[in-house]
């Protein structure tokens, strides 16, 4: 099973700078060191998302496409939300829903997030649920089982993201089944200063990775996604 990589640009980035970074990203030809074993997956703003699909399809990148919220409305009168139905033709396959930032700057309850996950599946878009430990019991009691069968958890520390000091991986299997007491989910991804010299232990551990700072620059997301990707040869 492929390890997922995702990359949140959160509201970063000018239109020639999205240009650039995809434009300089190996293709499958290009590139000589395989990631076949990596779901690499990037989020970035909405302005962004047309192009990115553009340059992806053009030159054949090994790259999904997700956005970084979803409205919890179907299409219709609610000015300023972006709804599944608008993002039909972007190819869009996962949605990064209930982060951290949201919860603390937007005052996103686990209501909002719930309606905004079942929103996202009834348009065939995978939630990635993200979730600190304050959260796990109270999101998991607004979501049915089948629901939660169906998402990606993101498990982020708040005091790990931006910090560079990543959660040890080793506290992660704890993790891992404290979080399986309260949801039906097996996939667990782990989201906070990672990057190219400890992203392999997490993978170790973990289905994958959720970066932020480490993804904007190019140089520095191609290195993390080779190390991740010889370390996974290794095991």
């Amino acid at each position: 099973m492929k390890k997922y990589v995702i990359a949140n640009w959160k509201s970063n980035k000018t239109f020639s700078e999205v240009a650039y970074w995809l434009n300089n990203f190996p293709s499958n030809e290009e590139n000589r060191r395989p990631l076949d074993s990596l779901e690499i997956i990037l989020a970035p703003p909405y302005p962004f998302l047309s192009l990115a699909k553009e340059i992806i399809d053009k030159r054949h990148l090994p790259i999904k496409l997700a956005v970084q919220d979803l409205s919890p409305f179907g299409s219709g009168s609610y000015t300023g939300e972006v709804a599944a139905f608008n993002l039909q033709d972007l190819n869009i396959e996962y949605a990064i829903l209930g982060h951290s930032e949201r919860r603390r700057f937007l005052a996103e309850t686990s209501q909002l997030v719930a309606d905004k996950v079942n929103e996202a599946l009834n348009w065939k878009i995978k939630p990635i649920l993200c979730l600190d430990k304050a959260y796990f019991v109270e999101q998991a009691r607004f979501l049915k089982n089948e629901v939660l069968a169906q998402c990606l958890l993101a498990y982020e520390p708040v005091a790990s993201i931006g910090s560079g000091q990543a959660e040890e991986a080793g506290n992660l299997l704890a993790i891992r089944k404290e979080l399986q007491v309260n949801y039906n989910s097996k996939t667990l991804i782990y989201g906070g200063s990672v990057n190219a010299d400890n992203v392999v232990s997490f993978l170790k551990v973990c289905d994958g990775v959720l970066l932020g700072g480490t993804s904007l620059d190019l140089a520095d997301f191609l290195d993390l996604l080779f190390a991740a990707s010889q370390g996974l040869l290794v095991d």
